[in-house]
């Protein structure tokens, strides 16, 4: 028997209905030659799992079938590896391809060729219109389109335009919006946990978007979208640091509008939230209903939340990207040396040997040791300020985020400098250490700015939710330990004879 194979997987203008490719095969058949149809309205190309392929397989098997028609090749299939596997069955059975378009003839051997050849290109296209699908998408989110889905509990989605574009973005939901401000509230300032919130949103009958319970788990990923916080630098470096891409520039936050995170998954019940070190940052055009200090000492507390197990020595210090030379000013780094069982530490100049200043070896147990007594100590005292206050969300400060902005700018320029040196002449290396102390002189101004701020303010920006949990601090992981000491230090310079700290 001769069977016609038709597919389409979504109508469109400009590709053959079914019916003309049904009526096209049927030019292919001898006079007085009969065909059954099988088709499938609906299917991708891109795998076999299709109900009329699939009969029509079961039929080759069986014998029924011995020659098959189709319009293109790619109406078959698109996957050279379940092509390859579709060919191998026709073969065994001595069934024969027929195409309209691409003049293949499987009873020969340069015919067979041909269809391999064919089959690797029609595979190729596809991926290549598969990753322009996914680059487009990503572009979108990365120019502040939104990319569809339901709006995030607490908003509703209205539609709008976006450089003459349609798209969507968020209000705030009239009675949602209050609930999420008080679980924000009352998680970043109570000492109630996720089960506690969840608990009582099940007695008070509140249920999710989906109408399902409230859980820790769905509350913690609500805890840390940062849809809903209203961006500035500190929320800019928090991200940063968490590794995410940040595509807009820190100057871009000024406290007003809430960030789209977009990551791909990691596991089926894993949140995408839980790791954003591969994912983007993008700032949305909708107003974020929490403020950047309850949001971020939420996530502070979230990270406290986590199972903390002790790592041990790790191959990095918690303070690096903190620690530089005290003569030369450039970073230090952390050796995993055999020196009597010890790390130990060496600077960028003295890699360069431009600095030869140094005479003893210093042991980073030496520096952590230190750093650690006083920015517990640091902390604590913030703590004890921050108990007597009257207000625990301090009002937005537009002139100090700005500080902040200035002080990130500076740093990415610094690093950028820093990128360089490898590179560098004698005369590249004099002007890279002219401008990143003139860079770092301008951030030590900033700071002498910052710290003449009320102490309500500095609060704001230093406060953190574990200062009850600080005799654990041997315990936390190496990358709790990092995200602390970033949000407290500015930077630790190290002499043969001193540690000066510098606190934000």
């Amino acid at each position: 028997m001769t069977a016609i194979y038709a597919r389409q997987s979504v109508e469109k203008r400009d590709s053959l209905s079914i019916g003309d490719q049904i009526e096209r095969c049927r030019t292919k058949l001898s006079e007085g030659e009969c065909a059954e149809v099988y088709r499938d309205e609906g299917y991708s190309g891109k795998n076999t799992e299709r109900p009329a392929f699939l009969r029509l397989m079961s039929d080759v098997e069986s014998g029924r079938v011995d020659k098959i028609i189709f319009y293109k090749l790619d109406r078959v299939s698109r996957n050279l590896l379940d092509f390859s596997r579709m060919l191998e069955t026709l073969e065994k059975r001595g069934a024969t391809l027929v195409s309209c378009t691409d003049n293949i003839d499987t009873t020969t051997p340069s015919g067979r060729a041909m269809l391999n050849v064919t089959m690797v290109f029609a595979q190729m296209e596809r991926e290549q219109i598969q990753q322009r699908i996914t680059d487009n998408y990503y572009s979108r989110g990365r120019r502040g389109f939104y990319l569809g889905g339901r709006a995030p509990y607490g908003y509703v989605k209205i539609e709008t335009r976006l450089d003459g574009k349609k798209t969507y973005t968020f209000e705030p939901h009239s009675l949602q919006a209050d609930i999420v401000q008080s679980l924000f509230r009352d998680y970043a300032y109570t000492d109630v946990s996720l089960g506690n919130l969840s608990q009582r949103l099940a007695a008070e009958g509140v249920a999710t978007n989906f109408g399902k319970p409230w859980s820790s788990v769905s509350l913690g990923r609500l805890l840390r979208n940062p849809v809903y916080v209203r961006a500035d630098a500190d929320v800019y470096v928090y991200l940063k640091g968490k590794g995410a891409e940040m595509n807009n520039a820190v100057a871009d936050y000024t406290g007003e509008n809430g960030c789209y995170l977009y990551a791909k998954r990691k596991g089926v019940t894993t949140s995408k939230f839980t790791d954003i070190s591969k994912s983007f940052v993008t700032l949305g055009i909708h107003k974020g209903l929490i403020d950047s200090a309850t949001w971020l000492r939420c996530q502070r507390k979230l990270d406290t939340n986590k199972q903390i197990k002790n790592s041990g020595s790790g191959t990095h210090s918690w303070l690096s990207g903190l620690i530089k030379c005290g003569y030369c000013g450039y970073a230090i780094n952390v050796v995993n040396g055999q020196r009597g069982g010890y790390d130990y530490i060496n600077c960028g100049g003295r890699k360069l040997r431009v600095c030869d200043k140094r005479e003893r070896v210093i042991h980073l147990s030496d520096i952590e040791g230190a750093v650690e007594t006083q920015l517990l100590r640091h902390i604590t005292g913030l703590a004890e300020y921050v108990s007597t206050t009257e207000e625990p969300e301090p009002e937005y400060n537009p002139k100090l985020n700005s500080l902040k902005i200035e002080y990130t700018q500076l740093d990415e320029k610094i690093q950028a400098y820093i990128e360089q040196i490898p590179n560098a002449g004698a005369a590249v290396m004099a002007r890279i250490n002219s401008e990143v102390e003139k860079l770092e002189a301008r951030q030590e101004q900033i700071i002498a700015e910052f710290q003449k701020a009320p102490a309500s303010v500095k609060a704001n920006y230093n406060d953190i939710d574990i200062v009850e949990n600080l005799a654990d601090w041997r315990t936390f992981d190496l990358e709790l330990q990092k995200a602390i000491a970033k949000i407290f230090i500015s930077k630790a310079t190290v002499t043969d004879e001193n540690i000066n700290i510098t606190f934000l």
